[in-house]
């Protein structure tokens, strides 16, 4: 009976669970909003509730002005520039509509950006309103790549430059940990980065024929077919697609004809694979991105690229754990400061482009102490609110939420300082430190670490390819092959507690014997699988390179090197403001709570009024 009964009060505890993550997920469902639809009586008050309904607007205006431009436009090497010429000088009116075109994606982004800072400033993911921030974050970076695949159609030489630049960097993510090159199973089988940039660009990764068809059809699609999406949202739901008056909706438009008439859209030069300009400059949307990319190596630069659209996401349930249903924007300084921090990186990156000013050595401390120490700032701001304004029961509970959610990112932080840490020292990206790390973990299970190690690094010296055994163990012939047939043979031979979890990973790949017969790979434990995919290679170098003067540096310094003295600022500034957090959280716990405010009795008058 005890046990019958326990797994009754089990399944009820389970459905409980279950039916309450179903009404939360259905309440942000409900309360999606595109184009802040549930906002018409807050848009006669205050013109930026009018964002979301300007950006459909001028959606359409740039839909309908580019299927005008269709008419004339050629999709080719060879006719794409002078099809704009002719447009441009030839066709009636053609230097309007193009105008209007390139001006009204302008205006997208900029609305769909203004937009995604009015949600968060004045706190519209509140409440059951989260993942409305996704639904914004998706219409800008919509925006922006339909305007990076419109901005090569013109195949000038900066669109050309910059797209050769830009599209190039998904290449890097064959870099990352797990789906990298040190990786042969799983993803390295697709390579999942070199694909990317082949889809994107075609022709090998060249700016080809193949490019400027394929950027014709993603600038065509990222337009056509989230409208049919949202014209069939809108057809369900019933709301009102432009809730803006005509003269407003007059008023959007010619403001685009009258900037259209004024400053037609610029040509530029004929694009030119052989000359390299310089600065390689972007559409200004991009500008600060590029920037970003000049001070980072491209593997890391993309990997933020990636992270950058994920806190915008992770933000607004960050914020609702802070403050709760709170929209006051005083009472909400880590959102502040975050917004703030967002907003000048890219308008100081952009300027520092535009100039031609990049010290790659001295500017990235400046700008991550900047970028961290804003959110540190933010943190302990809100810890402070929580000390000077929460006293009843439910505020002090609240911020003990608040504590812990800022305290967690506070600790993501001092994660990422001590990754950099190692990174500064021994020049390694977090790829190779990963693996080190992991193989560092796995070596207590291997019987013969130190002997196999050995072996490893006179197969380093020897054959730099020596990891490839199981192809070359074959070619008598190979550098150091007896070191190869050795290193074979302890794979073999050095059989550990974990084995099994590694030879149910397939490979995907074979080695062929000499009479070219294929066999397919199988790794044979622990051991073959961390030689053969880098990781003991990365754990001695990380091993040699944080032992001093072991392994002398090109620019003549030895290993480890020093971490700029900047860096110390945003390195210690996170650790100081997580253990803030849980200061600030264990002063809510314990200390008394004041009775709740309540509502004054109303008098005799107004009770009989």
């Amino acid at each position: 009976m005890p046990s019958s009964a326990n797994a009754a009060s089990s399944k009820e505890t389970f459905a409980g669970a279950l039916n309450k993550a179903t009404d939360w997920l259905n309440t942000r469902i409900k309360n999606i909003d595109i184009f802040d639809e549930h906002f018409h009586v807050e848009a006669k008050t205050n013109p930026f509730y009018s964002l979301g309904g300007i950006f459909y607007l001028v959606w359409f205006v740039v839909m309908l002005t580019g299927c005008v431009l269709i008419m004339w436009y050629i999709p080719t090497k060879a006719g794409a520039f002078d099809s704009i010429l002719r447009i441009q000088h030839d066709i009636p009116l053609g230097n309007l509509w193009r105008g209007m075109h390139k001006y009204g994606a302008d205006a997208m982004i900029i609305a769909a950006t203004l937009r995604l800072y009015r949600m968060f400033l004045c706190a519209d993911y509140k409440p059951g309103r989260e993942f409305n921030i996704a639904i914004a974050l998706v219409t800008l970076l919509l925006s922006m790549y339909s305007g990076l695949t419109g901005y090569l159609l013109i195949w000038n030489q900066r669109a050309f430059w910059a797209t050769k630049v830009f599209a190039t960097f998904p290449t890097y993510m064959d870099q990352f940990p797990i789906m990298g090159d040190f990786y042969l199973p799983l993803v390295k089988s697709v390579h999942l980065g070199w694909n990317t940039a082949e889809f994107l660009l075609g022709a090998g990764g060249a700016i080809t024929q193949e490019t400027i068809t394929r950027f014709f059809s993603l600038h065509l699609a990222f337009s056509a077919i989230p409208l049919m999406f949202v014209e069939l949202y809108f057809y369900k739901t019933g709301y009102k697609r432009i809730p803006l008056d005509w003269t407003k909706r007059l008023i959007v438009i010619a403001m685009l004809v009258i900037v259209a008439v004024i400053m037609p859209a610029a040509l530029g030069h004929r694009s030119n694979p052989d000359v390299t300009p310089l600065p390689i400059l972007s559409d200004w949307y991009f500008l600060g991105l590029y920037q970003m990319y000049k001070y980072l190596e491209p593997v890391v630069a993309t990997e933020i690229t990636m992270v950058i659209p994920l806190s915008v996401v992770l933000l607004p349930f960050i914020d609702v754990w802070a403050t709760g249903p709170e929209k006051d924007i005083k009472k909400r300084p880590m959102v502040f400061y975050i917004s703030l921090m967002g907003f000048w990186c890219w308008v100081i990156f952009s300027l520092l482009i535009i100039a031609n000013i990049a010290n790659i050595h001295n500017d990235p401390p400046y700008w991550r102490d900047f970028l961290y120490l804003m959110i540190d700032i933010g943190v302990a701001l809100q810890l402070w609110s929580y000390i000077k304004n929460h006293k009843t029961v439910q505020e002090k509970a609240q911020a003990v939420k608040g504590c812990i959610a800022m305290g967690a990112v506070m600790i993501v932080q001092t994660f990422w300082a001590v990754v950099y840490y190692y990174m500064a020292l021994t020049e390694m990206f977090f790829s190779p430190l990963s693996q080190a790390f992991a193989y560092w973990l796995c070596r207590p299970f291997m019987s013969k670490a130190d002997e196999t190690e050995a072996l490893v690094r006179k197969a380093m010296a020897a054959n730099p390819n020596y990891w490839d055994y199981h192809n070359m163990a074959f070619d008598a012939g190979a550098p150091g092959a007896e070191l190869i047939k050795q290193i074979d043979q302890v794979t073999k031979s050095s059989p550990t507690m974990i084995d099994g979890l590694f030879q149910i990973i397939p490979s995907f790949t074979v080695y062929v014997d000499k009479a070219g017969i294929p066999h397919p790979i199988v790794y044979q434990g622990t051991v073959d699988y961390l030689i053969s995919n880098r990781w003991c290679f990365d754990y001695l170098t990380f091993c040699d390179r944080m032992t001093p003067n072991v392994v002398k540096a090109v620019s003549g310094e030895f290993y480890p090197l020093s971490v700029p003295t900047l860096d110390w600022g945003w390195m210690v500034g996170g650790a100081v403001t997580a253990v803030a957090c849980f200061i600030v959280m264990n002063k809510m716990k314990a200390a008394p709570a004041e009775p709740a405010k309540t509502a004054a009795p109303a008098t005799t008058a107004s009770a009989s009024s």
